[in-house]
């Protein structure tokens, strides 16, 4: 892996690796971004879409619930967490994040 720079040069590594279907290289790279910029709220987002993609909705959940406690109107990332939910059997935690997203897009 490359070694970048700064938290929004690692970022934008992992989503490159994230483009070429790469979630190992995407985790290393979000973990990199976060490490020297811990509130980055994008990078938990993304990392959480890597877990995802690698068929981990628990580390997912982790990770989009980072997102939504650094930034509780990241819509985006109520929806996806829900949907971490449901792949984990947990139907009333993704109905809640799903109502939640809801409410966030009717503000909007």
């Amino acid at each position: 892996m490359l070694e970048p720079q700064d938290a929004r040069e690692a970022y934008h590594l992992g989503l490159e690796y994230l483009d070429y279907n790469e979630p190992d290289q995407a985790i290393a790279a979000f973990t990199e971004a976060i490490r020297m910029n811990p509130r980055h709220v994008h990078a938990y987002f993304a990392r959480g879409c890597a877990w995802t993609e690698r068929g981990d909705p628990e580390k997912a959940v982790a990770d989009y619930s980072q997102a939504v406690q650094l930034d509780p109107t990241y819509a985006a990332a109520y929806y996806n967490r829900a949907a971490a939910h449901r792949a984990r059997g947990d139907r009333a935690q993704a109905e809640a994040d799903m109502a939640r997203y809801t409410q966030l897009l009717a503000k909007t």
